[in-house]
């Protein structure tokens, strides 16, 4: 067992080992839950392209792939297909991106494509997945493109090598990269050393987007608004390459100052406290306890904190995810309220899904009016909902 596993373990075993038996209500939404993931798989299968994919683009191939792979019964024909069109767009480097190298998500890309491959468990893909690994352990700013841990940018992963590092590419890259290590311990790679350095840079960007004056060294955390501490924003900019920070709870209006606060917001919280459980920080530290007390003082099922309707189906998946890797069964809010967050969670998906099998969101902003994609989300947040841990 890998130092990660043991470490999730650790977190979660004795929520696991306590966990009460499912009462009738219990029961009865686990026949929905399984009813609505056959309905969504039949569904899926029915838009998979000629060529193996899902719209001829290898990251909403991976999502859906993963939610097949990982469903109760996966179509091995839909998921062989699937597989062997991410093959068809492996680069030489170990990328996995479609068109050429203008493509602007090859790191978005990649981590996505690799976990895809990962969840159908065939051994054949080991090697892919160990090159699509290193790739993305590569496109990590450090000081091999000349960045220093004074850069804002230091630790992060943006879209493509070039692209400025954000939170949300960050955070794909880091689950792919802790959920294929054990890939690469079995080769001998990795020594421990280069890993841990390369969680400890990953940590620093992490840091630098959160609203956390203790902890973050950039000016515009210096002026944190009470409602805003502890939750996440989307990029800590860059001022030497004239990159402002960036919140999308800011309507997207870039800092005018380097010293203007910028407003938390659900996805990105969310998407920060789960890289820094996959970075084995624990529940006692500072920088856990504050994104937890900022969770807990916007605790909603109903959108995304700061931002709405849009990125719904992104934050539900995330906080699925995030909330299995902190491994506690329950959710005690602000008002002192304890949530039963997977029975809230798989209610919420539940009725969100639509007559014929998909889910979509009526907000079309990040493509989530593509009912593809957010029936990806959903299928796999409900199948970890389901079988209680991730991976």
């Amino acid at each position: 067992m890998s130092a990660m596993k043991t470490f999730l373990c650790l977190w979660a075993i004795a929520a696991i080992a306590a966990a009460p038996l499912p009462s009738q209500t219990d029961v009865s939404l686990l026949n929905e839950v399984s009813d609505a993931q056959s309905r969504a798989v039949a569904w899926l299968i029915k838009q998979q392209e000629a060529d193996g994919s899902w719209r001829h683009h290898p990251a909403i191939t991976g999502l859906a792939l993963t939610a097949l792979a990982r469903s109760a019964k996966p179509p091995p024909a839909a998921v062989t297909r699937a597989a062997q069109f991410i093959l068809s767009n492996v680069k030489s480097n170990g990328a996995i991106y479609g068109g050429g190298d203008t493509d602007k998500y090859p790191n978005y890309s990649t981590a996505i494509c690799a976990m895809a491959l990962l969840a159908t468990g065939d051994a054949a893909y080991t090697e892919t997945i160990r090159h699509a690994r290193r790739f993305l352990l590569d496109s990590q700013f450090d000081e091999a493109e000349g960045y220093t841990p004074q850069s804002p940018s230091y630790g992060g992963i943006g879209y493509g090598k070039r692209e400025r590092p954000d939170l949300s590419n960050t955070q794909w890259a880091l689950e792919a990269i802790r959920l294929t290590e054990s890939l690469e311990t079995q080769a001998g790679g990795s020594p421990h050393e280069t890993s841990r350095q390369h969680w400890q840079r990953a940590v620093q960007f992490l840091q630098r987007c959160q609203n956390l004056p203790a902890a973050n060294d950039q000016p515009w955390a210096k002026n944190v608004r009470e409602a805003d501490v502890g939750g996440f924003i989307y990029m800590p900019g860059d001022p030497a390459k004239n990159i402002p920070p960036l919140s999308f709870a800011d309507d997207e209006v870039p800092a005018q100052s380097d010293r203007q606060p910028l407003r938390s917001y659900g996805s990105m919280t969310y998407a920060g406290l789960k890289s820094f459980i996959y970075a084995e920080l624990t529940k006692d530290d500072p920088r856990v306890k504050a994104a937890l007390n900022w969770l807990a003082r916007n605790y909603t099922l109903e959108e995304n904190p700061g931002l709405g309707g849009q990125g719904l189906y992104y934050y539900l998946h995330t906080v699925v995810k995030t909330f299995t890797a902190l491994g506690d069964d329950t959710f005690t809010d602000a008002a002192g309220k304890v949530h039963d967050w997977r029975h809230e969670l798989m209610k919420k998906l539940v009725n969100l899904q639509k007559a014929d099998g998909f889910w979509q969101n009526d907000n079309n902003r990040w493509w989530e009016n593509d009912p593809i994609l957010c029936t990806s989300y959903s299928l796999i947040a409900l199948e970890i909902l389901q079988a209680r841990r991730y991976p």
